[in-house]
């Protein structure tokens, strides 16, 4: 019985002592925190039909004023290279959203487009 129990124990020192021995976990690798993605830049009713005349650069100021109107609720105005120029009205925000006209001239003659945009994050997105 003495045997048996001494046994038992020389098992028990040799299972305590075999834990000693193993390898530390690795502690977990964390990734750094990157940053959120850019919005992509505003496209508004100049990058559909009302824009259609108008060059890259033209677009682009277009674009530009008006999501600027969009968030400030004011008047802009903006200039093309080629010529084109225009102004964007927006209406009162309704909640997160605001309709607005744009006009736009080429070669002296009105386009005029109607639509409502809607705030997405920190930038503003085109219904329809």
């Amino acid at each position: 019985m003495h045997f048996v129990a001494r046994a038992g124990f020389a098992l028990t020192v040799l299972i305590s002592l075999s834990a000693c021995n193993a390898t530390p976990a690795e502690p977990p690798v964390v990734a750094a925190p990157t940053a959120p993605p850019a919005p992509p830049p505003y496209a508004g009713l100049p990058s559909g039909s009302l824009g259609q005349a108008l060059d890259a650069a033209s677009k682009t100021a277009a674009n530009k004023a008006e999501a600027a109107a969009l968030a400030s609720g004011e008047r802009k105005t903006w200039r093309g290279e080629s010529g084109a120029y225009g102004y964007i009205a927006p209406g009162a925000a309704n909640g997160d959203c605001r309709d607005l006209t744009h006009t736009i001239y080429v070669n002296g003659r009105p386009n005029v487009g109607k639509g409502t945009a809607c705030k997405s994050g920190e930038s503003w997105k085109l219904n329809g």
